[in-house]
């Protein structure tokens, strides 16, 4: 097969495109196994005014309006937690990049991506008009600063994160059952900016009277930790996104070139935002008798690691950090 034949091959991809991370699922163009990728979602406006001598871990963009962007996860990030992100160039561009550094440079791909349910309804409706907005914005133009081949976007398709992460819950990675498909489940996504509560009936309806976002993530829980760094050491110094995930994932903080256990610290700032989530969900489904299970989801799940003990059939996803992604994927493997 000629290069010029494989490019022609359209590959399916879903991307998971959230405040805090991108997540990726797709195949890879050469041998056609399934490939998972996860980043930062740190990007900023303009050409950043930062070196690196072996030129990689730094990726200039310009999108079609004549805008620059840099991504990057040794710059501070723009704040992504804002109304108009899914339909934003910063969301163009971190989707863009996401492709481009799983391998898709030049390639046709069939991408699919999600909102989350408080996008993707409008009271009981779909939203049409912000899908669609959606859509129409990653089929814009972005270019690579180095000249190197973008991702052919041949199709995009959106769905519902909640929808999602309820395909990834209910059938494995060969597309066969695994867990009970009938019946009420509350999908439970846990991601950088919000928490999405959405109770899902058989995959193809949600009961809007007990689903809904809160405000309140794992970007929370950055800055919480940011804080508490600050007051603890005694400083007013703002530390880098990549800084403060590394502690909060191995409890170790460097400071003035030595290491200190904050693990006190993360455990504390760690119940007091699980709390917030798991009351929040309390609010919405009670105690969740009357429903199959209750599936926590997202990046977030991940990091409150007991926050499904709070309810007698709650479960925490296989993967949490890629439902989403795998459930998108999967989606589009059942439905074509």
């Amino acid at each position: 097969m000629t290069k010029k034949d494989k490019n022609s091959n359209i590959i399916p991809v879903a991307v998971d495109d959230g405040y805090a991370q991108t997540k990726l699922v797709g195949e890879c163009p050469e041998t056609g196994e399934i490939k998972k990728a996860i980043m930062r979602s740190t990007v900023r406006a303009g050409r950043v005014g930062l070196g690196n001598f072996s030129g990689g871990g730094i990726s200039l963009y310009a999108t079609e309006e004549g805008d620059h962007f840099t991504v990057s996860d040794e710059i501070e990030s723009e704040n992504t937690q804002f109304d108009g992100f899914h339909t934003s160039q910063l969301n163009r561009v971190l989707v863009n990049h996401a492709l481009m550094e799983s391998g898709y440079s030049g390639r046709n791909v069939s991408l699919v991506t999600g909102l989350p349910v408080g996008d993707y309804f409008l009271d009981d409706e779909r939203d049409h008009e912000h899908i669609e907005a959606k859509r129409v914005n990653l089929l814009k133009s972005v270019s690579s600063a180095n000249g190197d081949p973008m991702p052919i976007l041949s199709d995009v398709r959106v769905g519902c994160q909640a929808v999602a992460a309820w395909f990834d819950y209910v059938l494995d990675e060969n597309l066969k059952k695994r867990n009970d498909a009938s019946g009420r489940i509350a999908i439970v996504d846990i991601g950088g900016r919000t928490t999405d509560i959405a109770v899902v009936l058989g995959g193809h309806a949600i009961d809007h009277s007990v689903s809904g976002t809160a405000n309140h993530g794992v970007l929370d829980v950055y800055n919480a930790m940011s804080k508490a760094i600050r007051k603890e050491f005694r400083v007013r110094d703002q530390f880098p996104l990549d800084q403060v995930d590394q502690a909060v994932r191995t409890g170790k903080f460097k400071i003035w070139n030595q290491e200190h256990d904050v693990s006190h610290i993360v455990d504390e700032v760690v119940r007091d935002q699980e709390g917030r989530i798991a009351r929040e969900v309390h609010r919405r489904v009670g105690s969740a008798a009357n429903l199959s299970a209750v599936v926590f989801v997202g990046g977030g799940s991940a990091l409150f690691k007991s926050v499904a003990n709070h309810f007698p059939n709650g479960h925490v996803a296989e993967d949490p950090e890629f439902s989403n992604a795998m459930g998108l994927y999967k989606y589009i493997k059942v439905k074509g």
